[in-house]
C-alpha cells in the first residue's frame, strides 16, 4: 500500500482489520493513513492490527517507520 489511504480504503485494500493509534488519537472510517509505502501490521488478539501514530501532516502515519536510524550507529 502506498500514498495516502483512509481508514476504510485500506481496510478494504488488504488483510489489516482495524487500525488503532498510539495515544488514544481518535479513529474513523474518513481518517488519512499517510502509508510512506511502508505498512507492517500485527497480530494482536487473532486480528490483523496496524498500529498508527499521529502525522505532522495531520491524520496518521504506521508507527513502524521504512528506514529507521540505527541506535549508536556512529559507534
Amino acid at each position: 500500500m502506498v500514498g495516502t489511504l483512509t481508514v476504510a480504503e485500506l481496510l478494504a485494500a488488504g488483510a489489516i482489520e482495524r487500525v488503532v493509534a498510539l495515544g488514544g488519537t481518535p479513529v474513523t472510517p474518513d481518517t488519512p493513513v499517510h502509508t510512506r509505502g511502508f505498512v507492517r501490521p500485527q497480530w494482536q488478539d487473532g486480528e490483523l492490527v496496524l498500529v498508527t501514530m499521529q502525522h505532522h501532516a495531520g491524520g496518521l502515519a504506521p508507527f513502524e517507520v521504512p528506514d529507521p536510524t540505527p541506535c549508536c550507529a556512529d559507534h
